[in-house]
């Protein structure tokens, strides 16, 4: 998977597979989000933090569809 040709991290592309509502809410985003996103997934040292930040991508998106 790439985006504007920043390559996915292969943990957070990995994680993104397990959880297909993160996943989609990560495709859903704009491109500047999409790439905050990959940004801050560099940031995650443990396979517990990838986790709990892949379903926070999934939660932020659901809270905002929710105000809108």
């Amino acid at each position: 998977m790439s985006k504007s040709g920043n390559e996915l991290p292969i943990n957070f592309a990995l994680e993104l597979a397990t959880d297909l509502d993160a996943m989609d809410a990560f495709a859903e985003m704009s491109e500047n989000e999409q790439q905050n996103c990959i940004d801050e997934s560099r940031r995650m040292n443990t396979k517990q933090e990838m986790h709990e930040y892949v379903a926070s991508i999934k939660k932020s998106t659901s809270n905002r569809k929710l105000h809108t």
